[in-house]
């Protein structure tokens, strides 16, 4: 087809050019052709031979609508709207003669339109009429211009359920509905349960009318229409239930349409095999073409034995892949194996198979299936069906091991993959465990901090990945620490723990170093999953004692001391071990300060309470700890840094009920901050502390240096009501912050300790408030006395008031002359202000006074200057 050159828009007062009535299919010249100016229009005349709907597209260059209109010769508006739905954007001409059809451009840029005028009842132009059979060929047309319809007629019969699918080869934007000889659309607009079918109504005859309009290669545009019926289909190929392993050789074929035949009711899996070796879940319709099961449906599940119908294909009619199906009873035993050992090394040797094991379990066993990390060979994916299919745990629960028994026995594993291409094929393992009490799992023993401590060896690869490993009910504590070593081979493993009931107490990810706390069900046995991977390596597993009893499991004994008491020297071996103190205190309500330091700043400390539970996170910090009379500390350098060869633990009483401990200093007023204080710190004396009235708000500046100019300096802490370290250090220096949220009062312990490097530091620190002001002092001036002195003496002024900074002055004035007083000194609880008045030269009379604070100036009564004496 050659379509004319656009020509301009014609003017208001131009005759409208002549436009043919366009046939379906290619409209060859009957397309109107212009370019239309912005808030401008173009106009055809066109002569219709028959009443009835026509489709009028107008569009721009780039496939968009525009607007348009059909005009009778009395200037009225032909309805091209229509309702919404059956006869949308169509024109209803109710009589033969001749109209105006107008083109408008609304937009801001000249657009080139097209448009045609195509009877929608015509026949002219349709397509030779096609069946409704699955292996007919599947036909590709060209479109010629995105302003063409096109008509195909189809054999059918009243309550034939029909599937279109309809599309354009390369991307694009195309339309398409079943009509009879009317053009409307006939089938439901919202088909109930959203089936992608629908039922013919009437007599026909039947037509799918469609349309492309806008195609990524352009036009001429190829594309297809595919009608086909889903009830009572024909020409589809029949495929059998297959049993589980191995799938027998199966033709691949272009007709997406399989017929299979379910003997009973039940979960079955319905699958596409491609011959480009994917697997994809098919859509399955009942002997109605009613929807069974639709896309991602796994398994189907059949409620009645009968014929089926599985297609293959999606929404896009253009299918170039040959396909086969796999259909598989879920209750069928069929090409299942017993399960002999728990290990289970299989093959899939075909793509798309499933393979089946029969499990010796029983109702309301515990199973994990469990595959290792990393294979060269198939992921496979794991489920466990009971007796008659129905799914009872899948890869999640079986991964971790949570997986219980309920349903009928006996129980079945499914594995299949669903990757595709090279990966649909090839050697698996599965490692299946019991982690119920009935395991037979070797036991882990309760272990300890010495370095002699019991342990379990693990060892991997031949074919091994994965152990399991029992802790019997009477052989642990409340809480106890799992830690797992890479000794060789370098390979990453994970563990995780689970009591008799299936419930997972712990995990930890995979490492080759790793550690995690695991609250123990008290009186019951517990199962250990490790998982690696099937290369050479050896592991250690070993269990550890956090709790109150810890040290008859190694964890050192030592009485916490006063702050100014000496630290606990501690020897460590290679990076990643577990040394344990265990700190005691006089009572559970004693508050001790804890920190570990060594030469390299690479110990960290993690702290557990006499019921085992965490009371400091891992960390290279310090904490504080109260509420247990024992305090279990566990020091580690983690395994990929380099550890010194000894450390030494601060464990300092810096509270009791009682309040702070009375080694703190208490101080009066923060209102400004707190210090400078300087002093010495070393191993025999490693901290000081200081109680501040401090507000929930306050937050403060560190200025902490070493006098001897070393560069290691001493760290501080400050620890609220919840005991809570509002200090965080970076290499520009510290702040710290109570961490309240409100301005009431909230009282904080201020500790200074010993560098975390260095085993002496003489400090200097001070905190400056980062606001205007801390605490709960507000600025006020009280007093001013005394009020006289003599001309040419220096008397002393007392200012008394609250919340007094240093740099406040007291200024009198008289007649345009000012004195200034020189403060001298401000006390610790900034209430009392010294500053000294020098009255030499001085006129005797009275004078007005002031004091001048950061933000006010306070009138404070007069001072008289009195004669000098003789």
């Amino acid at each position: 087809m050659t379509l004319p050159a656009a020509s301009p828009a014609m003017g208001a007062d131009e005759e409208c050019a002549s436009l043919a009535v366009a046939p379906f299919g290619d409209p060859d010249n009957a397309v109107g052709q212009a370019r239309v100016a912005p808030d401008s229009s173009v106009c055809y005349t066109v002569t219709v031979a028959s009443p009835g709907l026509y489709l009028a597209p107008a569009l721009d260059s780039d496939g968009n609508k525009m607007t348009r209109e059909l005009l009778s010769t009395d200037g009225s508006q032909v309805d091209c709207s229509g309702d919404t739905y059956a006869t949308h954007d169509m024109c209803t001409v109710s009589a033969a003669g001749t109209y105006t059809l107008k083109v408008s451009n609304t937009g801001w840029e000249e657009k080139t339109t097209s448009v045609a005028l195509v009877p929608l009842a015509s026949t002219r132009g349709c397509a030779d009429a096609v069946g409704t059979n699955w292996d007919q060929p599947e036909a590709s047309r060209s479109t010629a211009s995105p302003v063409e319809v096109d008509c195909q007629p189809f054999e059918g019969k009243r309550g034939d359920r029909i599937r279109l699918t309809y599309g354009s080869k390369t991307y694009g934007d195309s339309l398409a509905w079943i009509t009879d000889e009317s053009g409307a659309r006939i089938c439901e607009r919202f088909p109930e349960d959203n089936e992608d079918s629908c039922v013919l109504p009437g007599d026909g005859p039947y037509r799918v009318i469609s349309t492309v309009w806008r195609a990524e290669n352009g036009f001429p545009a190829e594309y297809s229409v595919k009608v086909r019926r889903v009830s009572d289909p024909q020409g589809c190929t029949a495929a059998p239930i297959r049993p589980y392993g191995p799938l027998e050789q199966q033709d691949f074929v272009v007709n997406p349409c399989f017929t299979f035949t379910a003997e009973e009711a039940g979960p079955y899996t319905v699958h596409s095999v491609s011959e480009d070796r994917t697997v994809d879940v098919a859509r399955v319709y009942d002997a109605a073409g009613l929807s069974v099961c639709r896309y991602g449906a796994d398994p189907c599940r059949i409620k009645s034995p009968g014929t089926y119908t599985a297609v293959l294909d999606g929404t896009n009619p253009f299918r170039e892949t040959r396909a086969g199906v796999v259909v598989l009873d879920r209750s069928s035993d069929s090409g299942c194996q017993k399960a002999e050992t728990d290990l289970y090394r299989g093959e899939f040797t075909t793509v798309g198979e499933y393979d089946c094991l029969t499990l010796d379990a029983p109702n309301g066993a515990r199973i994990a299936a469990l595959k290792p990390l990393s294979a060269s060979g198939v992921s496979a994916e794991v489920e466990i069906l009971d007796r008659d299919g129905a799914v009872q745990c899948g890869a999640a629960d079986l991964s971790a091991g949570t997986c219980a028994l309920s349903g009928e026995a006996p129980y079945r594993a499914l594995m299949h993959t669903t990757a595709g291409g090279a990966n649909a094929t090839g050697p698996y393992s599965i490692a299946f465990s019991r982690t119920d009490a009935a395991n037979d799992c070797a036991v882990l023993p309760a272990g300890s901090f010495t370095a002699d401590g019991a342990k379990a060896t693990l060892t991997t690869g031949d074919g091994v990945f994965s152990h399991c490993l029992s802790v019997p009910a009477s052989a642990h504590t409340k809480s106890e620490l799992f830690h797992l070593t890479a000794d060789s081979g370098g390979v990453t493993a994970k563990f995780s723990v689970l009591d008799a009931t299936g419930k997972k107490v712990c995990e930890r990810s995979a490492t080759t170093d790793g550690w995690t706390l695991c609250s123990l069900t008290p009186g019951v046995a517990h199962t250990v999953l490790v998982t690696g991977r099937d290369q050479t390596a050896t592991y250690t597993l070993a269990r550890r004692d956090v709790t109150s009893t810890a040290s008859s499991a190694g964890c050192e004994k030592v009485a916490a001391s006063k702050v100014g008491g000496p630290s606990v020297p501690g020897i460590y071996g290679a990076p990643g071990t577990l040394n344990c103190h265990q700190v005691t205190t006089d009572a559970v309500t004693d508050v001790i300060h804890l920190d570990v330091r060594d030469t390299l700043g690479t110990a960290n400390i993690v702290v557990f309470g006499s019921d085992g539970a965490t009371e400091c996170s891992f960390r290279n910090r310090s904490c504080a700890v109260t509420g247990s009379a024992t305090h279990q500390v566990v020091v580690q350098t983690p395994a990929t840094l380099k550890a010194a060869p000894d450390y030494h633990l601060d464990a300092l009483r810096i509270a009791t009920a009682d309040g702070p401990a009375p080694e703190c200093t208490k101080v009066p007023s923060v209102s400004y901050g707190y210090g400078p204080i300087t002093g010495t710190l070393d191993e025999s004396h490693s901290a000081v502390c200081a109680v501040l009235p401090t507000a929930g708000l306050d937050r403060f500046n560190t200025t902490i240096t070493d006098t001897t100019g070393a560069g290691t300096t001493a760290v501080p802490a400050l620890y609220n009501s919840t005991w809570s370290n509002g200090c965080t250090l970076s290499s520009s220096g510290s702040s710290c912050a109570v961490g309240g949220s409100s301005s009431a009062a909230s009282p904080t312990v201020f500790v200074l300790g010993l560098p975390e490097k260095a085993s002496r530091t003489a400090y200097s620190a001070q905190l400056t408030c980062s606001s205007a002001l801390c605490g709960t002092d507000k600025v006020s001036v009280t007093a001013v006395s005394p009020d006289t002195g003599a001309s040419g003496s220096r008397t002393t002024l007392t200012v008394t008031g609250t919340a007094l900074p240093a740099n406040a002055t007291v200024r009198l004035t008289r007649g345009g002359e000012t004195l200034t007083a020189t403060t001298q000194s401000v006390s610790a609880d900034n209430r009392t202000l010294k500053a000294v008045l020098d009255l030499a030269g001085v006129t005797v009379g009275t004078w007005n006074v002031s004091v001048l604070t950061t933000c006010c100036e306070y009138a404070r009564g007069t001072f008289t200057v009195t004669a000098a004496t003789k």
